[in-house]
């Protein structure tokens, strides 16, 4: 095998494979790159069994033929060297040249014999996504995702497509998210989509994979979820079990509505979150007389307080949450203001856009501890 290929081009094909190569692998071979060599172009692929990436990229072809190189040893060679065009050869051995210039690295190979299929070529009928929808919606619910390995129905978003409307959900016991977006096509208004399960690596890959706008393509096949950008195509196994009724956790009865400005609240909660450990974040969230007056009390760290003005005159409401939940619960919220319900006792507190079903984030509350704090 025998090719030349712009820098720039080869390194971004291969940087995006860096987060799918397995590096704790007992298979060598899935710590690397498949390379193949066909009429005018390089199709770049990596797996780790769960999750596939293809692309092709225009190239120089002087000889056909594949071959499986380290992803990370690669990419540090490319990102040295400084030429605007890179040539690789396969030697024998499968030892592969890459030279540029008066610059040459030597690095083994691995016959691409024992590398796993990734298929790239199935013809479906494809829902078309914005990259915009799917990177916001992804957003707003990706800090959610479980990361306890012993409920691995929680370990993804759950994603749904129904009436031009998508839903994606995310939770892990202690707090739910859920962004809608709606679709202005007409193959998504006509289309359906039962729930999937996307787990947590495939959503980090599809948020990669749809930065720079555009279109994508997507579908599902045989346990797969398949999303097609221009020459790229992601396949991400399914995770195979039941989400448990997210809707049953959305409160039915009213509770106490703050709208609040986004970044005067964001800011006064990271003044809060210094006090923070791994063994407490703690904020005590106190409502009355027009004010909301905001407590951390850390014995290992210290005390922090601080005061917003709002509009409410109601009775006194007092109640604990993490100060980490809140902050990442707000952050997505579009707009200058975010509204912000509030329960008291083991009610929990939802956040919202003002006016919009298109993203809430429901949020446990948490015991606080009984010594004094700031007054």
């Amino acid at each position: 095998m025998h090719f030349s290929i712009r820098r720039d081009s080869f390194l971004e094909g291969i940087q995006k494979t860096l987060s799918i190569v397995d590096k704790r692998t007992t298979l060598p071979i899935l710590n690397n790159i498949l390379l193949k060599a066909q009429p005018g172009t390089i199709q770049i692929v990596a797996t780790d069994r769960e999750i596939g990436l293809s692309s092709y990229y225009k190239a120089t072809i002087h000889d056909p033929g594949e071959i499986t190189v380290g992803a990370r040893k690669l990419y540090e060679m490319l990102r040295e060297i400084d030429g605007e065009t890179v040539d690789c050869q396969v030697m024998e051995n499968n030892w592969v040249h890459v030279t540029s210039g008066k610059i040459l690295y030597k690095i083994p190979g691995i016959s691409a014999d024992d590398f796993p299929e990734v298929p790239d070529s199935e013809t479906m009928e494809s829902i078309i996504v914005p990259c915009e929808v799917l990177k916001s919606l992804f957003e707003k619910t990706f800090f959610a995702i479980s990361q306890d390995e012993m409920r691995p129905n929680l370990n993804g978003v759950l994603f749904s497509i129904s009436g031009g409307k998508i839903a994606v959900v995310a939770t892990d016991g202690h707090r739910l998210s859920l962004a809608n977006a709606r679709l202005d096509n007409d193959v998504g208004n006509s289309s359906n989509l039962d729930g999937i399960i996307i787990p947590r690596k495939g959503v980090s890959e599809i948020r990669k994979l749809v930065e720079g706008g555009g279109e994508s393509a997507l579908w599902v096949v045989d346990g797969v979820c398949v999303l097609k950008k221009q020459e790229t195509l992601l396949r991400v196994s399914l995770i195979n079990a039941e989400y448990p009724d997210y809707k049953r956790v959305i409160p039915q009865e009213e509770g106490v509505t703050v709208q609040m400005d986004k970044q005067q609240l964001l800011h006064s909660l990271r003044r809060m979150s210094v006090m923070s450990t791994e063994k407490f974040s703690g904020v005590k969230v106190d409502i009355f007389d027009n004010r909301m007056v905001l407590t951390s009390t850390n014995p290992d760290v210290g005390e922090a307080r601080d005061e917003i003005d709002v509009s409410y005159t109601g009775d006194r409401m007092v109640v604990g949450y993490s100060v980490r939940y809140l902050i990442e619960g707000i952050e997505p919220v579009n707009g200058d203001i975010v509204s912000f319900d509030i329960r008291s006792g083991d009610g929990p507190g939802v956040i919202r856009v003002p006016g919009s079903d298109e993203y809430m984030c429901i949020v446990m509350p948490i015991k606080l501890r009984t010594e004094k704090g700031l007054d």
